[in-house]
């Protein structure tokens, strides 16, 4: 029989090691991504957008923005579309039945008329309605501005209906609620250009909320004095400007952020679109099964893209860039960002199930092998495994069998080591790097300039993990819970808006007060 003491040792040293080896693998990912970020950063200095403004052989893009309830955000989010530098664009705008006023603003403020269009359904989506051209003047490189309005059907759904009435090879999917960077689409594609084996292509999504935005466009990047909010810069920083960069080095990466990312429509037209429960390509019911769809489509395409790279054995892959390329606002308070994680968390769990073929399978090399193991041992099950190794503290003190021995390097791999790395990745994010000699204060990865604005960041990079991250694996463990209660659905979280009229409410509210 075994003895309670090799229980608890063994309990010690697994929970020692899953934190020890989760932060180092974290830990290579910066160093690994270091070198990326600071060869990019530099680049920047040397974008040579003209060559790509000039060249023929720049190809068209369209921009895909699936709407649903975004009366509040979404003129402000046209208004930077049509201001985007490229050389020719084509903006979509999908209206997923939405039941407050988005379809009345499009109306209005684009002067948008009812027409006929060569709409081809090469992937199945729920009913589409109408279609509008807008009538208004609009800049010379945008070609074309057409709005569909349809049966709701969700965000993929959404984003199928607009792949199916775009006229260009390459298209853009953005959420409503974004505002894209000027620069933007010529920094994503320009990698395109230069690696025509890329067929997706995402970049860093930064948090806009207390900036100064006007007419769609982020004037000034201001630091939120919300805690909530900086918690989750942080995060953004250290997950999607370090870690996907590093994955994207190692082509093992599995999700690109829907708020913003650039592919190639055919590729993706061969896989079957986005999944949804209207979908009836071959090959996404080989991969998922029929009726099935996913409340995270922005991973699980992606997934299903390197899987059909991997089994056809393609020369083809999937890239991400660092720059902070689209801004989105982020939840401001502990209920909206429950439903967010919650409905992540979700959605990790379908693709795992959808795609679990891959799981330690050498046929799909790296992706196999390393990728989808990492996300499904530190992401999908790091939720309770970090849950139930905070338990062992006070459950082995309340046992009078806590050895001190354990407490003292839990705390280091489990709490100070993720505090170095939170703050190791404002610090490398924030390192600034001469693009020229006349560059005397050099570029950075953060968009915040003052100094003062970097040590609050580092000082929630330091608090992050005191407390709020052991809120989000609470969050996680209750998703994974609804997910085998049957839960669907968005849980999507109220907007406040950005744009002159929120700051010119906020400015008011302050002078009432």
């Amino acid at each position: 029989m075994i003895e309670l003491d090799t229980i608890y040792r063994f309990i010690e040293y697994f929970f020692i090691t899953y934190f020890f080896l989760f932060n180092t693998l974290n830990l290579f990912f910066l160093a690994f991504a270091f070198y990326d970020v600071r060869r990019l950063v530099i680049s920047r200095g040397y974008e040579g957008f003209d060559i790509a403004m000039k060249s023929p052989l720049t190809p068209p893009l369209t921009i895909i923005v699936p709407a649903y309830n975004e009366d509040k955000t979404i003129e402000e989010s046209i208004q930077s579309l049509v201001k985007l530098t490229f050389p020719r664009l084509e903006i979509v705008i999908v209206n997923d039945g939405s039941t407050d006023r988005t379809m009345d603003v499009l109306k209005k403020a684009y002067d948008m008329k009812r027409i006929d269009i060569n709409y081809v359904e090469r992937i199945t989506t729920a009913k589409v309605k109408s279609y509008y051209v807008s009538r208004v003047d609009l800049p010379e490189h945008i070609n074309r501005f057409v709005v569909i309005d349809k049966a709701n059907g969700g965000k993929a759904d959404a984003l199928n209906a607009g792949i199916n009435a775009s006229f260009c090879p390459y298209f853009v999917s953005i959420d409503a609620d974004s505002i894209i960077d000027e620069a933007a689409l010529l920094q994503a594609f320009r990698s395109v250009l230069d690696n025509q084996d890329i067929v997706a292509v995402g970049g860093q999504v930064a948090i806009v909320n207390s900036s100064r935005v006007e007419h769609g466009k982020v004037i000034e990047p201001r630091l939120s004095k919300k805690w909530i909010v900086r918690f989750q810069i942080v995060e953004y920083i250290r997950s999607f400007s370090l870690g996907r960069t590093a994955l994207s080095r190692l082509r093992a990466i599995l999700i690109i952020s829907g708020v913003f990312g650039i592919f190639h429509k055919e590729f993706v037209q061969n896989i079957g679109g986005y999944l949804t429960k209207f979908v009836t390509s071959k090959i996404a019911s080989e991969y998922t099964g029929k009726e099935v769809e996913t409340v995270c489509e922005d991973m699980e395409i992606i997934v299903r893209m390197q899987r059909y790279i991997q089994e056809k054995k393609l020369n083809k892959r999937i890239a991400y860039i660092p720059h902070p390329l689209a801004w989105t606002e982020a939840p401001e308070d502990y209920s909206s960002l429950s439903k967010q994680r919650n409905r992540w968390q979700r959605g990790l769990i379908e693709t795992m199930i959808y795609h679990r073929k891959m799981f330690f399978n050498v046929h799909y090399g790296r992706i196999g092998l390393f990728a989808f193991p990492y996300f499904f041992i530190f992401e999908l099950l790091g939720a309770p495994i970090e849950l139930f190794g905070y338990i062992t503290l006070p459950l082995l003190f309340y046992l009078d069998n806590l050895n001190y021995t354990y407490l003292f390097l839990f705390t280091v791999v489990a709490i100070v080591y993720g505090i170095f790395l939170s703050v190791m990745s404002v610090v490398m994010s924030a390192w600034p790097h001469r693009t020229s000699e006349t560059d005397v204060s050099g570029k950075t990865l953060i968009y915040f300039k003052s100094s003062r604005e970097i040590i609050m960041l580092g000082i929630a990079g330091l608090l992050e993990n005191l407390g709020y991250r052991q809120l989000t694996v609470w969050w996680r463990l209750k998703a994974i819970v609804d997910f085998f209660k049957g839960k669907k659905g968005w849980d999507k979280f109220e907007r406040k808006g950005f744009g002159e009229d929120k700051q010119k409410g906020e400015q008011n509210a302050v002078i009432s007060a």
